[in-house]
């Protein structure tokens, strides 16, 4: 039987600002059936169900075969429902491209090269310093990933509000499709959503504020019954509280310490009634 405290629980829940925000993944002429099932999988994982495959390299029946859908796991809805739009004729691409991002309010895109900021057109930012909108009206949101060859071309960027760069080694900056699609959605599911310590179906329930002061009271007691010099009280209280608080106490781990400081301090006061019940 879960306790009440529990029942309630809930790891993770959407922003009440940012409900109104509506995200599209759209893959630019993607080349490999694998990352396309991959990322419709890390799309499931952080709840982002939107899909479009745009004019895609990959035939299409690679892209919805059983292989790859054994890519995507429990994205595999995802994939199937992705819509696909392939222009009539390859020069017809970019102006589809561009009527296509005309339906959404803001287009974001990505890119492994923007390191640079003497390209203009791939002035980037990491994603931590991207500020999502809020609105009380529905806002569209794309999410540009080029294809795995060479990534979005200038003429797809130009085309692009906000130019996302993932941080990485000097070494070798350009990550896999599927991984770079990961992160940026991490990234965005952490914006978006308000985040709880948990650990899947035995959630840590922090200790609440009040139950916090009382175990700091319990220790303020407890100083002064051990008659710590009063130049070191305060310090010696300070030290406890920063530790305390900084470790992000678990209810369970606050009751036990807790009950080991009034244990403490119910041993002391009890002694010293004794000893005045003598003299």
């Amino acid at each position: 039987m879960k306790k009440p405290d529990l029942i309630s629980f809930e790891e993770t829940s959407l922003s009440k600002e940012y409900k109104n925000l509506q995200f599209t993944v759209i893959l630019v002429q993607p080349e490999h059936s694998g990352n396309i099932g991959s990322i419709a999988r890390a799309m499931a994982n952080f709840n982002f169900p939107n899909l479009i495959l745009f004019n895609p390299i990959e035939k299409l029946e690679r892209i919805f075969s059983y292989e790859t859908q054994g890519f995507a796991m429990h994205g595999k809805k995802i994939l199937m429902n992705a819509q696909v739009i392939q222009p009539e004729k390859n020069s017809l691409h970019l102006s589809e491209f561009e009527k296509l991002l005309d339906q959404f309010d803001l287009v974001i895109a990505t890119t492994a090269k923007g390191k640079r900021y003497t390209n203009i057109k791939r002035n980037a930012i990491f994603p931590e310093h991207l500020d999502l909108p809020t609105s009380k009206e529905k806002v569209r949101i794309a999410l540009l990933f080029g294809k795995e060859s060479r990534g979005l071309t200038n003429e797809e960027i130009e085309l692009a509000d906000i130019i996302l760069r993932i941080p990485t080694h000097n070494f070798y900056p350009t990550l896999n499709i599927s991984h770079a699609c990961a992160i940026i959605l991490y990234e965005m599911f952490k914006k978006i959503h308000e985040l709880s310590i948990g650990r899947g179906k035995h959630p840590i329930l922090l200790a609440e504020k009040e139950d916090r002061k009382l175990l700091l009271r319990t220790i303020e007691d407890v100083i002064q019954i051990l008659k710590v010099r009063n130049y070191k009280q305060k310090r010696v209280y300070c030290a406890f509280r920063n530790v305390l608080e900084r470790s992000l106490m678990t209810k369970k781990e606050m009751s036990l310490i807790l009950g080991v400081f009034s244990k403490i301090n119910s041993f002391f006061t009890k002694r010293d009634l004794f000893n005045d019940n003598l003299s």
